[in-house]
């Protein structure tokens, strides 16, 4: 019974991930672009990406803790460790988005945007804000690719990882 729960859980943790990262990418960020104006497009995403990233971090908390649960059970083959460090790499990912990440983007689009009303150019300053969100889809699509690689190692075993 604690084994079909930890099961459970754990690839529920893995639509929770797979899921809000499709929905955002492939629904929401197009309709609210197509939408909203510059100003509450920025500030609903400012609202948005904190909890984002928190269901991500523990997505790959719950997913990571059955994993392991599940390696007592079967042993600490690679269908159990490649999956836990999976989870471990997706967690590290989604706290660099949620803190410093998220924090240096805002700065540098506060920074530009009060540049930008003084009529002031800021070709290095865009640079540096495209490239930190840049990093922040790459991030995303690299999440959003190692949960797909888990889901992959759930098909592997009849136990699941």
């Amino acid at each position: 019974m604690t084994e079909h729960i930890l099961i459970f859980f754990n690839l529920l943790a893995s639509a929770v991930l797979v899921g809000k990262i499709v929905f955002l990418s492939f629904v929401t960020a197009p309709v609210l672009s197509r939408t909203l104006d510059a100003d509450a497009f920025a500030r609903v995403v400012r609202s948005l990406f904190p909890p984002y990233y928190g269901l991500g971090m523990l997505s790959a908390a719950v997913g990571w803790f059955t994993s392991l649960a599940l390696g007592f059970f079967h042993g600490f083959g690679p269908v159990v460790l490649v999956p836990a460090t999976l989870w471990l790499g997706i967690l590290a990912i989604e706290q660099y988005c949620r803190t410093p990440l998220i924090a240096q983007i805002n700065e540098l689009s506060d920074q530009l945007k009060a540049k930008q009303l003084k009529g002031i150019s800021t070709p290095l300053l865009q640079r540096q804000r495209d490239g930190l969100h840049r990093r922040s889809v790459q991030l995303n699509s690299l999440v959003l690719l190692m949960g797909l690689c888990i889901l992959g190692f759930s098909g592997l075993s009849s136990t699941l990882p």
